[in-house]
């Protein structure tokens, strides 16, 4: 019994999850995909396109990037990259500083009304 129940639950939760982290989107000669991480501490976008489709010189180029953010540290890491014929290359890797924004108990009460 519990084992059915559980079974239902993640049937309903499962589908809300992947509509609201994540997202692939295909098209003619290529994708688009983006996945976040529920809490926001990890998100990922990436494009990839067909080069010269239906010929010999066919490739997959992959432009994207992926953020990550220590919260001990509150420093956020973002990577831009491509990948094709060649590998990966890393073109900008950036660190600077999250700040969390933090609303007073004031502000909050006021949108309560």
């Amino acid at each position: 019994m519990w084992i059915s129940a559980s079974a239902a639950l993640l049937d309903n939760i499962f589908p809300t999850i992947m509509q609201e982290f994540y997202k692939f989107i295909p098209f003619e000669k290529g994708y688009r995909f983006s996945l976040e991480d529920p809490d926001g501490n990890a998100k990922r976008d990436e494009m990839g396109v067909f080069l010269n489709p239906g010929t010999p010189e066919q490739q997959l180029m992959v432009m994207g990037t992926y953020s990550v953010i220590d919260i001990k540290t509150k420093l956020e890491t973002i990577t831009v990259y491509t990948a094709d014929k060649d590998g990966y290359i890393a073109r900008y890797v950036i660190e600077r500083k999250f700040k969390i924004r933090k609303l007073s108990s004031d502000c909050l009460k006021s949108g309560c009304g």
